[in-house]
């Protein structure tokens, strides 16, 4: 049996931004993946932030370390005839091709999918790019910016008296690589069913639909567009207890409106404990406080007299537990409010998460070589599978198994 599950796969990946943390997901489950790199390396190679004091080192920076764990370096110069050919007799050893170069850059070098296919069909060959294999933008320019605006989410982030607001990360890249990841497994499954391999054509475009949820439904039923909503979410008021409360050191995430927690009472029984109920015990707020929950307010929605008469007592209810929050820190307002079955996170830090309980207790990180020598703390796998866990190793230096692996095609 395998230690893990894709042992034996060979995926052969000329890749840089867009799909590297495809070809991570494959080699931390197991597989090995061949990183062909340009001499100099690739663009992630060159990009901030770099390990302290080695600023501009290709084989320091954190960006490509967090997208190439566990995978092998092979450099080759495909702009010349002797790179070309030793890159197609690279590929033809491989399960899978995967790649996210400009729409038929691969092809004009003799390693595009018709080509490498026709001589080994059970290839499976993925390709991520911003808009697919064809259309009229096929050729156009893309970057992660380019796919967050395009593919809808920018307009839907951020205030609505803000501009659209670009979220965070290579979030469009990410759910390429992702989606690219699941397409390449089941194609992989048939080819070996089959033997019959096909090409996997992922475009980061389409890969981000998901990302909208029921934006595009709402277009296709209702014909309007949604718009950005900001902290306040669906219903165009400030709510209690729904948002981001400051404490003494941090913030929290409140949601005890929603359903899945213990109601509004709860927490001004918490807040009572603390003689820091204020008027809350008080009419009219008790009886608001003892109805005040999402179906509620839907349904209170639904006939604006009523509504009025509510909503103006809603300021005084968040003021007051705004203030019990601001009395205690981030850690103690989410570990005492979870106890009590309250719906609050802490809005993390990378310290709270590297200080985090229950990811330590999960023993989620994990120790690994460094690349410039040493071991560094990595964040662990996605995902723990019982059987053939994924193993997570340092990425690769540049260039660093270049004799190895084309020693082996001669």
């Amino acid at each position: 049996m395998p230690d893990r599950a894709l042992d034996g796969v060979r995926v052969i990946e000329f890749a840089d931004e867009t799909a590297a943390y495809c070809g991570r997901l494959l080699a931390d489950l197991g597989a090995e993946v061949i990183k062909v790199e340009p001499p100099g390396g690739g663009r992630l190679r060159r990009a901030r932030p770099f390990v302290r004091g080695h600023e501009g080192d290709p084989n320091a920076s954190l960006a490509f370390w967090v997208h190439n764990t566990s995978k092998k370096s092979v450099v080759l110069d495909l702009e010349t005839d002797e790179g070309r050919s030793l890159a197609r007799k690279l590929a033809l050893t491989a399960d899978i091709v995967l790649e996210d170069c400009p729409v038929g850059y691969l092809a004009e070098r003799g390693l595009g999918f018709d080509t490498l296919h026709a001589e080994k069909p059970s290839l499976v060959y993925t390709s991520v790019t911003g808009f697919g294999q064809d259309g009229p933008h096929a050729h156009w320019a893309y970057s992660d910016i380019v796919g967050q605006a395009m593919g809808g989410i920018m307009t839907l982030a951020g205030e609505p008296a803000d501009p659209p607001n670009l979220i965070y990360g290579r979030q469009a890249d990410i759910s390429a690589s992702i989606q690219a990841a699941q397409g390449t497994l089941m194609a992989l499954l048939y080819a070996e069913a089959t033997g019959e391999g096909q090409r996997v054509d992922v475009s980061a475009q389409e890969a981000l639909s998901m990302a909208q949820e029921t934006a595009m439904q709402t277009w296709d039923f209702q014909k309007r567009n949604r718009t950005r909503t900001g902290e306040l979410g669906m219903l165009p008021i400030p709510l209690p207890a729904t948002g981001v409360a400051k404490c003494k050191d941090g913030y929290v995430s409140l949601y005890i409106l929603a359903p899945a927690g213990k109601d509004l009472p709860a927490l001004v029984d918490w807040m009572r404990e603390k003689g820091m109920q204020g008027p809350l015990d008080d009419e009219p707020y008790r009886t608001i406080v003892n109805q005040l929950n999402m179906a509620w307010l839907t349904q209170l929605m639904s006939n604006p007299a009523a509504a009025g008469e509510i909503l103006q007592h809603l300021p005084v209810i968040t003021k007051t537990i705004l203030e019990f929050f601001a009395t205690m820190s981030a850690r103690e307002a989410y570990e005492e409010g979870q106890r009590r079955q309250l719906l609050i996170g802490i809005v993390s830090t990378p310290k709270d998460i590297a200080e985090n309980a229950q990811l330590r207790a999960r023993d989620w990180f994990v120790r690994i070589e460094s690349p410039i020598g040493g071991t560094v703390e990595f964040p662990g796998p996605p995902y723990r599978l019982s059987e053939t866990p994924a193993v997570i190793s340092r990425p690769p230096r540049l260039g660093e198994h270049t004799d190895e692996i084309l020693a082996s095609l001669r």
